[in-house]
């Protein structure tokens, strides 16, 4: 029997990350966030090459020797350690986000991505978010969400989750940067940020984290009791 897999994709504010982690949760099954993958490996570049568009850099050896991983903490939120040590804040930070949207138009950056997302995979299931998930990395995954929301309440949502975690934003500036973010995700040549032609879409926009959270436990017990 199949290992089951859940995908959430969609833009930066839709919601689907904290979706992800709660049903992660309800099920037991893994989490994996994409995003924090690509920001994961934005910051290692940056941090000891400064360049991370350097045509010379060996980033297939520099990702397959990275330790990534996604632990709870003592209130069950995640917390994100490369190489041992926690950097849930610092890939949090927008310029570090940024730097992870342009590596990921590389071809290169991508496979060594994807096969790390696919060797995740592990008993009794995997919840993963991110924005070519269902569409590209896990097509045939027993079921695909695509989540969505305004442009105003994805920089609203945003700006609480970098001041919840001490960073400093504020709000026409996030909205550009998830604009600029947006256009890049969804124009590259490269696995672009699709809805996934099987995902069930859901708009956030008006719905608070429980609403979500009800819609999504009733389409995948419907699914997963089949």
């Amino acid at each position: 029997m199949s290992i089951p897999i859940i995908t959430f994709d969609g833009p930066s504010g839709s919601g689907k990350g904290t979706i992800a982690i709660m049903l992660a949760k309800k099920l037991n099954y893994l989490y994996l966030d994409s995003g924090a993958l690509y920001r994961s490996v934005a910051l290692k570049i940056y941090n000891e090459y400064g360049d991370v568009e350097n045509k010379g850099l060996d980033y297939e050896k520099i990702i397959e020797s990275m330790n990534i991983e996604f632990r709870y903490d003592s209130k069950n939120d995640i917390k994100i350690f490369i190489d041992k040590k926690e950097c849930t804040k610092q890939i949090r930070d927008e310029n570090i986000a940024s730097l992870a949207s342009k590596i990921a138009k590389i071809i290169r950056v991508r496979e060594s991505i994807e096969k790390f997302q696919k060797n995740y995979v592990n008993p009794p299931g995997l919840v993963a978010d991110g924005r070519d998930l269902g569409s590209i990395v896990f097509k045939n995954a027993q079921i695909k969400f695509f989540l969505t929301a305004s442009i105003e309440k994805r920089a609203e949502r945003r700006l609480k989750q970098l001041k919840d975690s001490g960073i400093s934003a504020n709000l026409p500036d996030l909205k550009n940067k998830l604009l600029e973010r947006d256009e890049m995700d969804m124009n590259r040549s490269i696995s672009p940020l699709v809805k996934p032609t099987d995902a069930i879409e859901i708009d956030t926009t008006k719905l608070n984290i429980i609403e979500v959270f009800e819609k999504v436990s009733m389409e995948v017990n419907n699914k997963l009791n089949k």
